[in-house]
C-alpha cells in the first residue's frame, strides 16, 4: 500500500511536465547513519557508521529543452540505533574488545522528490548532477525482541547494571536532502551511475537506554536515538526510454 505514494508522484510528474524522456532505475549499497546521544554516555562519542544496506527504486523525468530533471524514488532499510565504546573499555565473554552494539526494531521507507541540474550538456554519455529535495520518511515497528540481539557489557570500564531497553516508534517526518549523481550512459539507453545523498532527520524512530556504571561509579542512564540522519551512497542501474540526441 505504501508504494502507492511513489506511483502517485510519478503519475503527477509524468502528466504535468513537458518531457524529453524518462528513466527508471534500481540501486543499493551501504548507508551510514548517525546515532545521537540525547543523554550522553560518559567518555563516549556519538556513533556514525555503516548500519545497513539500502534498496532504491527511482524514476527520473527529463524536462524538454533543459538541463533540469525531476525525480522520485523510494528507499528501504533497517533503522539501527548504535552504542559506541572505545576499544578496550568493554570485553566480551571470549576476551575480545567490543567497540559497538546496536539494534534495529523498525523498518524505514523513504519517499524522495527532488530536482537535479546537469552540469554537463544534457544527454551526453557522461553526466554530473547536483540535486536537492525533500523526502517523506516513515518508520514501521517490527516484532523483534531486543534481548536476543545484544551482548552484556561487563567491563572493565563500562559495566551494565540493568538490561538495555528500547522504545520503538511509528513515525512520519519530512527530511531534507542534498547530493549529487554521476555516471555513464551506454548504447544511448543503459545508465550505470552512482548517487551520493546526505539526509537530515529530526524525529527519533527508536531510542535505546543503557543503565551502567563507569569504573565502578553509577551513571545517569544514557539515551541513544536514531533519526535517519546519514549518508546514502548508491550504485544504480537504469534504463532510459528515449534516444539521445
Amino acid at each position: 500500500m505504501e508504494d502507492k505514494i511513489l506511483y502517485i508522484i510519478i503519475l503527477l510528474i509524468g502528466s504535468t511536465l513537458p518531457s524529453h524522456g524518462q528513466e527508471v532505475s534500481i540501486g543499493g549499497t551501504a548507508i551510514y547513519t548517525h546515532t545521537n546521544q540525547r543523554v550522553k554516555m560518559k567518555n563516549s562519542k556519538e556513533d556514525f557508521e555503516n548500519t545497513d544496506y539500502s534498496y532504491t527504486f527511482s524514476y527520473e523525468h527529463f524536462i524538454k529543452n533543459s538541463r533540469i530533471s525531476v525525480f522520485a524514488s523510494t528507499t528501504k532499510f533497517d533503522g539501527f540505533t548504535m552504542i559506541k565504546f572505545e576499544e578496550g573499555t568493554v570485553i566480551d565473554v571470549d576476551g575480545f574488545s567490543v567497540v559497538g552494539d546496536g539494534f534495529s526494531g523498525v523498518k524505514i521507507r523513504k519517499y524522495d522528490l527532488g530536482v537535479t541540474y546537469n552540469l554537463i550538456k544534457n544527454y551526453r554519455r557522461f553526466y554530473l548532477k547536483p540535486f536537492g529535495g525533500v523526502g517523506l520518511q516513515l518508520s514501521k515497528i517490527e516484532d523483534v525482541e531486543i534481548f536476543t540481539n545484544l551482548f552484556t557489557a561487563n567491563g572493565p570500564d563500562y559495566f551494565q547494571i540493568g538490561p538495555i531497553t528500547v522504545d520503538k516508534f511509528k513515525t512520519s517526518q519530512f527530511v531534507p536532502f542534498i547530493g549529487f549523481k554521476t555516471g555513464f550512459v551506454f548504447w544511448k539507453r543503459l545508465d550505470i551511475g552512482f548517487t551520493f545523498q546526505g539526509v537530515y532527520g529530526f524525529k527519533s524512530y527508536q531510542d535505546m537506554f543503557f543503565t551502567y556504571s563507569y569504573r565502578g561509579e553509577p551513571q545517569e542512564t544514557a539515551v541513544f536515538e536514531a533519526t535517519g540522519t546519514g549518508l546514502f551512497c548508491t550504485f544504480n542501474l537504469g534504463f532510459r526510454i528515449f534516444k539521445q540526441e
